[in-house]
């Protein structure tokens, strides 16, 4: 969520839940005709989605991984309030969009 938040030049306040407290929230949250959270949901979150060990590598599928610091910025542009002419903080030495 960091990174996305980074990428899209958004700031917000991340706040860790455990997951008997989302549970408790998400059991509310369902019965909402367009839920942000299930507890199906939170379910899912709870546990590692590990690959298999005997599974193809990057490598057999012809795939060069790429960081996703390095891929957000290039499709999540459209997210940042002024589109693709928001120059992130960090590049515009702290002065916002130019």
């Amino acid at each position: 969520m960091a990174l996305v938040l980074e990428a899209t030049g958004r700031k917000r306040f991340l706040v860790p839940v455990p997951f008997p407290i989302a549970k408790v929230a998400a059991w509310f949250l369902q019965i909402l005709p367009s839920p942000l959270l299930t507890v199906d949901q939170v379910e899912l979150f709870s546990s590692d989605n590990v690959v298999s060990e005997d599974a193809q590598s990057f490598k057999e599928l012809g795939v060069t991984p790429v960081s996703a610091e390095a891929i957000l910025p290039t499709y999540l542009w459209r997210f940042r309030p002024t589109g693709q002419f928001a120059v992130p903080d960090h590049q515009a030495g702290g002065h916002g969009d130019v």
